[in-house]
């Protein structure tokens, strides 16, 4: 877990202990990791070794009693948006495709413990503790608009190694919601003020919003002598996942959300283009940058949304894809006991699916940016054995309902 976050931090933070940030350029002409030779190196290093690492996995003797459907489902949502694209995916990204299912299927094979995934909020935690020490020294490194309207904190907009200070904010949201994991009250308390703190400072409201459900979510946890857990935990995910399908639907005024109702309206118009299939699944790193002259939303990236990220770069054929997905993971946390795990596992599922309603944080391929808060935790999740006995982890969240 560790080395797939190196994966993607270590060339990012090369790029921006190298270059100051650049908040008023465009995403094609702003520097990035792939401009730097030495940052290159380090992500081909990466990819290498984590390869290296899931190969010899993959072909160990595996965990007995390991069920063949998750890792059929994730497998096809790996390579089934590129197999139907439109346009064939450049030869660069086939390397990245046979990684991820490469990593998939090592996954499967030890049977990937939930428990495991305690490293995700601990390593997080070191990234958020080092973009805020970078932030008080060298805030040109790390400050991503030290000018930004929406800072909480004065002249703190902070992105730490990240190109965007939203990225920072969803790392530590959805790390924040593992935290029960971490069986240590006093580690546990350390990490969560880390990765909370770190959300202040980068300013970023989707994260605080998320955040706070989390909290939410464990004020209910203390009461499980009245509630179902399982019942509360999954009424909760169903609707944060229910907003994140309706929202970009909805006639909104084009400036709400910080003008992501305008990226909504037209990414809507691109996907009716190619409604069943989409536009393919680098259209907004290709195809929507050349058209950024006359369509400034274009230059964002992303759809601003998981549900219409997918539309439209793989249109219905990849919400049919990912529903499964989904579905099989809320399915996975029900299944669990009623312990830190099962808790930690319903407020990620909340967590992310709030922060995909206004964010596009999916991601299958670990040479993605947002692979090891999303796409990990999830194919964790769907892959993990049930029935072996669970870390005991805080004493209000131990006994099974």
């Amino acid at each position: 877990m560790v080395t797939a976050i190196g994966l993607v931090v270590v060339p990012d933070l090369i790029t921006y202990l190298t270059v100051e940030h650049e908040p008023i350029l465009p995403p094609g002409e702003a520097t990035t990791s792939a401009d730097l030779p030495i940052a290159q190196l380090a992500s081909l290093g990466g990819s290498a070794l984590l390869l290296g690492l899931s190969t010899a996995v993959a072909f160990m003797r595996g965990a007995p009693n390991r069920d063949i459907t998750g890792v059929l489902l994730l497998l096809l949502a790996v390579n089934l948006p590129y197999l139907v694209s439109p346009k064939l995916p450049p030869v660069v990204d086939f390397p990245k495709i046979i990684l991820a299912n490469v990593f998939i299927l090592a996954l499967w094979k030890v049977g990937a413990p939930v428990a495991g995934l305690k490293w995700l909020p601990m390593t997080v935690a070191v990234i958020a503790g080092y973009s805020l020490i970078a932030g008080l020294l060298i805030p040109e490194y790390a400050m991503y608009n030290p000018n930004s309207e929406k800072a909480i904190i004065p002249g703190w907009e902070l992105a730490g190694p990240f190109g965007h200070a939203n990225v920072l904010g969803l790392y530590c949201a959805l790390a924040f919601a593992l935290t029960p994991l971490i069986v240590d009250r006093r580690w546990r308390l350390l990490v969560g003020s880390i990765l909370f703190v770190t959300m202040v400072a980068a300013a970023s409201r989707t994260a605080l919003i998320a955040a706070g459900l989390v909290a939410l979510w464990w004020v209910i946890c203390w009461f499980k002598s009245f509630i179902s857990i399982r019942l509360a935990g999954t009424i909760l995910v169903s609707v944060t996942a229910t907003a994140m399908f309706v929202f970009p639907f909805v006639h909104w005024d084009p400036r709400a959300f910080t003008g992501r109702a305008l990226v909504w309206a037209e990414s809507v118009r691109v996907w009716q283009q190619s409604p069943a299939v989409g536009m393919g699944v680098n259209w907004f790193l290709d195809d929507a940058q050349a058209m950024g002259n006359v369509a400034k939303w274009a230059f964002v990236g992303t759809g601003h949304n998981l549900v219409m990220d997918t539309l439209v770069k793989s249109g219905l054929l990849g919400i049919v894809v990912l529903l499964p997905l989904f579905i099989a993971a809320v399915a996975s946390t029900r299944a669990l006991p009623v312990t830190s795990q099962q808790v930690a596992c319903f407020g990620f599922l909340m967590a992310f699916f709030l922060g995909a309603t206004t964010e596009a944080n999916w991601a299958l391929l670990p040479n993605l940016q947002l692979f090891p808060i999303s796409g990990l935790v999830f194919a964790v999740l769907i892959v993990t054995r049930h029935g072996h006995p669970t870390v005991e982890g805080p004493p209000w969240q131990l006994n099974e309902r």
